[in-house]
């Protein structure tokens, strides 16, 4: 088997506020934006995409399309080139950050975020081996 990429996609009511959230905090771009759907990407890698849909969409058929994301058991990571940088960054634009800035003692440093869905983001610079 080769894939070429793993998109992501999150069934949700809120569908304007997970747009707008990704827009303001990651400067996300929409690809393509319908009243039903929403797909955006990082502009300087539009293969980097997640998808916002609503639920009970007739067109889309299958059952499990149907029911809004429940709020648990799912989180988003965020891999940065220079995480200390994208924290400031956010700070200073007073992003709803939920944990500050840590070092773990297996080596990644990140920070976390919550989006309007209640999925954790985590924004994590992976350790150099």
């Amino acid at each position: 088997m080769k894939f070429l990429s793993i998109q992501k996609g999150i069934i949700t009511e809120k569908l304007t506020e997970s747009k707008e959230y990704y827009q303001k905090w990651f400067g996300m771009q929409i690809k393509f934006e319908a009243d039903w759907f929403v797909l955006l990407h990082l502009p300087e890698k539009p293969e980097f995409e997640i998808g916002f849909m609503l639920p009970g969409v007739e067109a889309v058929k299958k059952t499990y399309f149907q029911k809004p994301y429940s709020g648990s058991g799912v989180w988003l990571i965020f891999e940065a080139e220079d995480v200390k940088q994208t924290y400031k960054e956010l700070q200073n634009l007073n992003a709803p950050i939920d944990l500050p800035l840590t070092e773990e003692e297996w080596g990644d440093v990140h920070f976390t975020m919550v989006d309007p869905n209640g999925i954790g983001i985590d924004i994590v610079q992976m350790r150099n081996s």
